[in-house]
């Protein structure tokens, strides 16, 4: 597989974020696939951007509750057969000690069993061919559905999965793996476009989970290891290729829902939630936690 270098990047990587708004509807999820070789999370490359790159944006979680500048709190999305009502409590969301938390808890809520949050920057913050990631902390547990992605911010005219998305990370609740997808026209669902990707250490660990998209492909790391290249050759062999626009980033903790049954095989007493986990909901809330979002322009 042909892979392009940051010092190779076409000019067309230069492109801005966009000003455009955004919608706040749904989505799919991705699904496991290849494997690749774990992954070392390094703390002090962390810190520092590749070569080439200038960081242009970034929620850093230093203050006191959600900055409402970069993300607007969604709470009518039901999609997937997941189980949980997102809120825009603070018991499901809350800034602290320097972290984002989004937090699951068995709390019955509009017919749903859980309670969780759900963040997105549609129409707020916006970027197209650009270097995003994020570190993350995350529950285990199966069932436990953290997910960090991108939608195109033409869903509402467009439709999904016309819109394309960029799932940059999911877990379905098992420590040691992570996946990552496209999904778009003719590609989409149950995508081909699929792959799991195993870190060094548990996702109970704070981890670096990281794209980088532009006009001819896009990559996949963790811990600033590069574990997937896809071409827009290898795309456009299913559908179109939408990945030359601006983006949306969302972050959100799911319950349930045909991606984790798929993988785990629960039906009851919740699609995807086996007893074990609703155990786990009930004892302890579970917690996803973000320590900062960034983006990159490649200059």
């Amino acid at each position: 597989m042909t892979m392009i270098s940051n010092s190779k990047r076409p000019s067309g990587f230069k492109q801005l974020l966009a000003l455009s708004l955004g919608g706040t509807m749904l989505l799919t999820s991705g699904c496991g696939g290849e494997m690749t070789q774990p992954v070392e999370e390094t703390p002090t490359q962390q810190q520092q951007p590749l070569a080439g790159w200038v960081q242009i944006w970034s929620d850093e979680f230093n203050g006191t509750g959600v900055d409402q500048s970069n993300w607007s709190y969604i709470t009518n999305i039901h999609v997937n057969n997941e189980q949980q009502q997102y809120t825009t409590s603070s018991q499901n969301v809350s800034v602290s000690n320097g972290t984002l938390k989004l937090t699951a808890r068995l709390q019955s809520s509009n017919g749903y069993p859980f309670t969780s949050g759900r963040l997105e920057s549609a129409g707020k913050r916006q970027f197209g061919h650009t270097r995003i990631e994020s570190r993350i902390k995350m529950p285990v547990g199966p069932g436990l559905w953290p997910a960090f992605w991108l939608l195109g911010n033409d869903i509402n005219t467009v439709g999904w999965p016309a819109c394309g998305e960029l799932d940059i990370m999911e877990n379905v609740g098992y420590g040691d793996w992570v996946s990552g997808a496209l999904h778009g026209p003719g590609y989409s669902g149950n995508t081909p476009i699929n792959s799991r990707f195993y870190p060094s250490s548990s996702v109970s660990n704070f981890h670096v989970y990281r794209t980088e998209f532009s006009p001819s492909d896009i990559k996949w790391f963790i811990d600033d290891k590069l574990v997937k290249t896809t071409l827009k050759s290898e795309v456009t062999k299913y559908g179109n290729w939408v990945y030359d626009k601006p983006f949306y980033i969302i972050l959100n903790l799911a319950v349930g829902g045909s991606y984790p049954q798929g993988v785990n095989g629960a039906s009851s007493p919740y699609p995807g939630v086996p007893q074990s986990t609703v155990d786990l909901i009930r004892k302890t809330p579970q917690t996803m936690e973000v320590d900062w979002v960034r983006v990159y322009q490649w200059q």
